[in-house]
């Protein structure tokens, strides 16, 4: 019979091998695992920085001050959305009524609209004239089925320029942007 492997013929035996401490890297080793760790550090420093630096938009121009407001609402800044209101929008119109009229109803309205998922909120056209202005945008909101995906709903805002300031003169309506 010819000699037998003792590690499978002996369940109960341990082979041990010798090996070497680690010493070393060698060179190729050493460049991966470097170029890893920067992709790693890279990757954390681009979400961190992601984050914390939203750019600011342009309150200068309808653009700005719909992105503004939107971003107000979606951050439950209830009074910083309201600077960004005229008074007509904030009056209700005779013979129309408005869900809002006072500041302090405006601020429970976001409070009490806010979603765990914030919709997508796109600008999608803008006209402007000399103190007027009309925002469209496509406001997407996630479905709660998977296969339906998300809807989206059109929202227009209209501007008008008061004292060389754009305003938001149409229905605020904050809870479209929740």
């Amino acid at each position: 019979m010819g000699a037998t492997n003792n590690a499978t013929s002996s369940p109960g035996r341990v082979i041990l091998v010798p090996v070497r401490a680690f010493n070393r890297i060698d060179r190729s080793s050493g460049l991966v695992l470097a170029a890893v760790a920067a992709l790693a550090l890279a990757s954390i420093i681009a979400v961190v920085l992601a984050g914390a630096t939203e750019v600011a938009a342009d309150s200068s121009t309808p653009r700005g001050v719909v992105a503004t407001y939107v971003r107000a609402i979606q951050a439950g800044d209830a009074d910083r959305a309201w600077d960004l209101l005229s008074q007509n929008a904030t009056a209700p119109a005779p013979g129309e009524p408005r869900p809002i009229f006072s500041r302090d109803e405006f601020r429970q309205q976001v409070q009490s609209s806010r979603r765990p998922t914030l919709p997508g909120v796109r600008i999608v056209k803008v006209s402007e004239s000399s103190d007027t202005a009309t925002v469209e945008l496509a406001v997407a909101h996630a479905s709660a089925n998977p296969l339906t995906g998300q809807s989206t709903q059109q929202a227009t805002l209209s501007l008008v320029r008061q004292a060389g300031s754009w305003l938001i003169n149409s229905d605020p309506s904050p809870w479209a942007f929740q």
